[in-house]
């Protein structure tokens, strides 16, 4: 490697890592002064914040801002290049232009392996715990009044079995007049009820309160009455009543695995999951992008000023962190598939990337 690539390598990376870190200082600061009342009225502690939650949302905020961090620190540091006319002295020695972007493109390799490491591995130990505190003391009371209270479970368990829950509560682990139906195709064939029902954590079954039983048969029906029973069903309160964030929690191949369950149940909420599931491969995919279009925009001698290169940059990292927001909102409605959803603004901004760095590189 020559000494123009490790100049390049090393500024690059070093200038990422200065704004990564200034991020999530700025965001930390803003963040305990906007959520310190809530900690409070939840008996909360900065200090338990600082341990046990802000570690954990620091590595979230990192990999979800890399790509504009890696779009910034490239703008900032070939915009000084440019302003130096040190960009004009390489290009005048016969080094290509093409030949300049390969130092960058292992800058932005270094920094998308490290995401999609953090993504497919780390991430999700991350966010059980960040999410863990959060609802813990962080929700407001309206959110944390919804989350505790109790809710109606309704919901088809596999392709023949059915559970109704009236009033279960996650916090408790309690409901009440439960009912579950099985059918022979689509013959009804079995009926379990019970007047309470709970959760049992560590046995991880449903143990029965008051229950009764009914075989429905050609001749003659078969009743059974019962004080206690335990029974086992294929999902856990945590599936039956999933969080909107619960995918977060997940490595690949649980929520691999809970997308197909969701997709059985015929879950409302299936493409919120699917967004996370394509988003761990494409947020690292976007470090390219970003790199090689902060390249194209800093790299021009018309727009040299880094003042300017910023300003251009900031608008265009808004403009994507808006763009990729709503298409999620429009994906959760159903509007389009969520894998159009993910990838449509990396591919509009890939093809603003390759028209501009085609520009430069004619200049």
């Amino acid at each position: 490697m020559k000494i123009l690539d490790r100049y390049i390598i090393r500024n690059v990376l070093g200038t990422f890592l200065f704004i990564i870190i200034g991020i999530q200082v700025l965001s930390i600061v803003i963040d305990i002064t906007q959520r310190m009342h809530r900690l409070e009225n939840n008996q909360g502690s900065i200090k338990e914040a600082l341990i046990r939650y802000y570690p954990f949302w620091s590595i979230w905020l990192a990999n979800t801002f890399s790509p504009i961090a890696i779009f910034l620190s490239v703008i900032f540091f070939t915009s000084r290049l440019n302003q130096n006319s040190e960009i004009t002295a390489i290009l005048g020695s016969g080094i290509s232009f093409k030949r300049i972007t390969i130092p960058y493109l292992i800058s932005s390799s270094i920094i998308g392996l490290f995401s999609f490491t953090i993504n497919y591995s780390f991430l999700p130990l991350a966010n059980k715990r960040k999410n863990k505190f959060h609802y813990q003391y962080l929700l407001s009371s309206r959110y944390k009044n919804k989350y505790e209270n109790y809710k109606t479970i309704s919901t088809q368990i596999s392709k023949n079995e059915y559970i109704f829950i009236r009033n279960f509560s996650k916090k408790k682990n309690i409901g009440q007049e439960c009912v579950y139906q099985k059918f022979n195709g689509k013959k009804l064939v079995y009926i379990l009820k019970s007047k309470n029902i709970f959760w049992s954590k560590k046995y991880r079954i449903y143990i029965l309160y008051d229950y009764s039983e009914t075989y429905i048969r050609k001749n003659k029906d078969l009743f059974l009455r019962g004080i206690y029973r335990k029974i086992y069903f294929p999902l856990s309160p945590e599936e039956l009543l999933p969080e909107e964030y619960t995918a977060e929690t997940m490595t690949i191949p649980e929520l691999k695995k809970f997308i197909e369950i969701e997709k059985k149940r015929g879950s409302k909420n299936i493409n919120i999951h699917l967004n996370e599931y394509y988003q761990r491969t494409s947020l690292p995919f976007s470090t390219f992008i970003f790199t090689i279009l902060g390249l194209s925009i800093s790299s021009r001698k018309k727009i040299g000023s880094t003042e300017n290169n910023l300003i251009i940059g900031i608008i265009l990292a808004f403009l994507y962190i808006f763009f990729i927001e709503i298409t999620k909102v429009y994906s959760s409605k159903d509007y389009f598939p969520s894998y159009l959803s993910i990838w449509l603004p990396n591919g509009i901004f890939g093809m603003i990337t390759i028209l501009l760095y085609w520009n430069r590189n004619l200049i």
